[in-house]
C-alpha cells in the first residue's frame, strides 16, 4: 500500500496516515466485538488476577522497548503521528459517554447493542485504553533512558497520565460503590449494589439522628378544572413565601401569618412540632380587577395531614407547595472492624472518609419529608483511587517543572499530551 509519492505505509517516520488508521482500526475492531457479543457488559477480574494483569502487561511493555527500541513500529507508536490520534479516539468516546447517560439499562437497541449506556466496560474504550497506555509507556521510556534531567517535567506528565489511566483501567472492578438504609437509633452492616446483591461490611453505622434544613415553600395558583399551575408566557408562575407581599398571576398577596410546623384547628391552624406537622400560611389576596379582598389559609400537608388550598374563585385556587431541602445530614456512629469508633455527620457534598471507605449522604424516605427517620447512604471503597491521585500529583509537578525549567530545548516535538 502507498500513496502517490511511493511512500509505504508502516514506513518510518509514520505520518498521521499509520496513526488515524490505526485508531480508526482499533475502534471498529471494539465496536464489531461488541456488537457481536450482543452488547455484553465486560468485567475485569479482581484483585488479584488484575494486578498480575497489570504486571504481565508492563512486564511485556517494557521488555518489548528494551530490546525493540530502534524497531520502525516502536518508534512510530512514540510519536506524536500515532498519539494525537489515538487521543482523539479515545476523546471521542469520552464525549459519548457525555450524550448517552451512562449505568442505565436503556431501551434503544442500537444503545444497547453497542453497549452505549456502560462505555466504559465494552471493548471499545478498553482497546482504545490499552493502545494508549502502549504509546504513553513507549513515549515515557524514551526520554526516561537515557535519563536526561530537562526531561524530568515531561515524564513526570506523561508518567502521571500512563498512571491514572493505568489504575482505573484495572482497578474498575474491585470499585464498590454501595447503597446503604440507615433508620433512627439501628445499627446497619449491609448494604446493596447496584444489581440488587446484598454486601456484608467491614464497619457498622448506627444512625443517631437525620436532620433537614426546609427553604420557605412556595405558592403558586392552579386551575380549578384540571389542577393545573397556571402560567404566563409559557413560565409556571411559582412564588416563595420569604416575603410579606407579592404579586403571583395579576393577584396581590399579603401573608399575615406563617407557620413553619403546625396543625389544623377548626378554621385555622396552630403552631405545633409534632410527626407530620406541616407548614401552613394565612394570606389576605386583593383581587387586581374589583380590588375585593379575602382570606384564607393554605398548607402544604405531610404523609399525616392533607394539603389545604384556598379557593380564590370558581377558575383559580392558592396553593402551597411541599418545601424543598436546603441541606440534610446525617448523625452517624461508625465502628469498624479494625477497632475504630467515630461519631461524625455526613452531608450532600460533604462525605466522610474511614479505613478506604467514603461515606456520601445520598437520599431520605421523601414522603415523610423532614420527619424521615430513614437515611440513604452511598459508599464507595476504591483501593485503587491513591494511584490515581499520585497520577494527578505527577502531572502538576511536571506542570510546575515544565513551567519553572522552561521548555526542553530538545523535547518540543515528541509530546503526546
Amino acid at each position: 500500500m502507498s500513496n502517490e509519492k511511493g511512500r509505504k505505509f508502516g514506513q518510518h517516520p509514520w505520518s498521521y496516515r499509520e496513526g488515524s488508521t490505526i485508531s480508526a482500526a482499533i475502534l471498529l475492531i471494539g465496536f464489531s466485538i461488541q456488537a457481536a457479543s450482543g452488547g455484553t457488559v465486560l468485567l475485569i477480574a479482581g484483585f488479584p488476577w488484575n494486578l498480575i494483569l497489570g504486571v504481565v502487561f508492563l512486564g511485556l511493555l517494557v521488555f518489548s522497548f528494551y530490546f525493540w527500541q530502534k524497531h520502525p513500529v516502536i518508534k512510530g507508536l512514540g510519536s506524536v503521528k500515532a498519539a494525537l490520534p489515538a487521543i482523539l479516539g479515545f476523546t471521542f468516546l469520552i464525549l459519548l459517554m457525555g450524550f448517552v447517560k451512562q449505568d442505565v439499562e436503556s431501551r434503544n437497541a442500537l444503545v444497547k447493542l453497542f453497549g452505549l449506556s456502560h462505555l466504559v466496560k465494552t471493548w471499545p474504550f478498553i482497546l482504545i485504553n490499552l493502545y494508549l497506555m502502549i504509546l504513553l509507556g513507549i513515549v515515557t521510556m524514551k526520554r526516561l533512558i537515557p535519563y536526561n534531567f530537562k526531561n524530568a517535567g515531561f515524564f513526570l506528565n506523561h508518567f502521571g497520565l500512563f498512571l491514572i489511566l493505568f489504575s482505573t483501567a484495572l482497578g474498575s472492578s474491585d470499585m464498590q460503590r454501595l447503597s446503604m438504609n440507615c433508620n433512627e437509633n439501628q445499627i446497619e452492616h449491609r448494604a446493596v449494589d447496584v444489581s440488587g446483591k446484598v454486601v456484608e461490611l467491614p464497619l457498622s453505622i448506627k444512625l443517631l439522628d437525620f436532620n433537614i434544613d426546609e427553604f420557605r415553600p412556595k405558592v403558586t395558583i392552579v386551575d380549578n378544572k384540571t389542577n393545573e399551575i397556571v402560567q404566563n408566557r409559557g413560565i409556571d408562575q411559582l412564588e416563595m413565601l420569604d416575603r410579606d407581599s407579592f404579586d403571583i398571576a395579576q393577584y396581590h398577596l399579603k401573608m399575615e401569618q406563617f407557620l413553619a410546623s403546625s396543625e389544623k384547628a377548626g378554621d385555622a391552624y396552630i403552631k405545633a412540632i409534632e410527626p407530620g406537622s406541616a407548614p401552613s400560611a394565612k394570606v389576605v389576596v386583593t383581587n387586581p380587577t374589583d380590588h375585593t379582598r379575602v382570606s384564607g389559609w393554605i398548607s402544604s400537608g405531610s404523609y399525616v395531614n392533607s394539603p389545604e388550598a384556598f379557593r380564590l374563585n370558581e377558575y383559580y385556587s392558592l396553593v402551597m407547595l411541599p418545601a424543598e431541602p436546603r441541606k440534610f445530614s446525617s448523625r452517624i456512629n461508625i465502628q469498624t472492624k479494625s477497632g475504630k469508633s467515630v461519631m461524625t455527620t455526613v452531608e450532600v457534598n460533604k462525605p466522610f472518609h474511614i479505613d478506604g471507605w467514603t461515606i456520601y449522604q445520598t437520599s431520605y424516605n421523601t414522603e415523610m419529608g423532614r420527619w424521615s427517620e430513614l437515611s440513604i447512604l452511598e459508599l464507595v471503597h476504591d483501593p485503587w483511587l491513591p494511584l490515581v491521585y499520585i497520577g494527578i500529583f505527577l502531572m502538576m509537578a511536571g506542570a510546575v517543572f515544565l513551567f519553572v525549567s522552561g521548555k526542553p530545548k530538545n523535547g518540543g516535538t515528541e509530546h503526546v499530551a
